[in-house]
């Protein structure tokens, strides 16, 4: 256990990746709630629309630590010198793609009569995503001044640390209010 610990990045690190998970899913869910607010309200009121943003939120936020859960799994079983060493610049860009992509998809497949196409797309859509994404952690391995940018990126997106967790905080207590009342 010791062992895989000391194979983990430091905590300035691993802070400035989940910065870049948090701006990345907490902002999506907010784009696409603001397409979705005039019609709310026509059938919600303000407090179930805060409610919403609520469980969005909580959502959010496992969404977020299981992406930095998974880059950590990844830097604990690689080898120290393949994930530790860049861990800022290969994380952001596995997260970046795999969002990225995913939102791509979401939106480029809004329509439900075409889910068929959407099923069966799938391992051709996520083959074509790890690919890429493998691709460019090559050559973001490979070039300093890339690896500096992604670095400045992800420790700027922390200052959203500061907005989007206590709106996190509040939803915790609004949804245990909620389930408890």
């Amino acid at each position: 256990m010791v062992k895989i610990l000391a194979r983990l990045p430091d905590k300035r690190s691993v802070v400035s990746v989940y910065g870049t998970a948090v701006f990345m899913v907490y902002s999506w869910t907010v784009l696409t709630s603001f397409w979705k607010v005039p019609s709310w309200l026509f059938f919600l009121k303000i407090n179930e629309m805060l409610a919403v943003y609520a469980y969005s939120f909580l959502v959010d936020f496992l969404e977020s630590a299981l992406l930095l859960f998974l880059m950590l799994l990844i830097g604990a079983l690689l080898p120290k010198r393949w994930w530790r060493a860049r861990f800022i610049p290969n994380s952001i860009v596995w997260i970046v793609v795999l969002l990225g992509s995913i939102m791509l998809r979401l939106y480029l497949n809004r329509a439900p009569e075409g889910w068929e196409e959407f099923l069966y797309g799938q391992w051709i859509w996520w083959g074509y995503t790890v690919l890429l994404a493998f691709v460019l952690n090559v050559v973001v391995s490979r070039v300093d001044w890339l690896q500096k940018g992604l670095a400045s990126l992800a420790e700027r997106l922390t200052v959203l640390l500061y907005i989007y967790m206590p709106l996190t905080a509040i939803s915790f207590i609004v949804v245990f209010v909620r389930i408890v009342i």
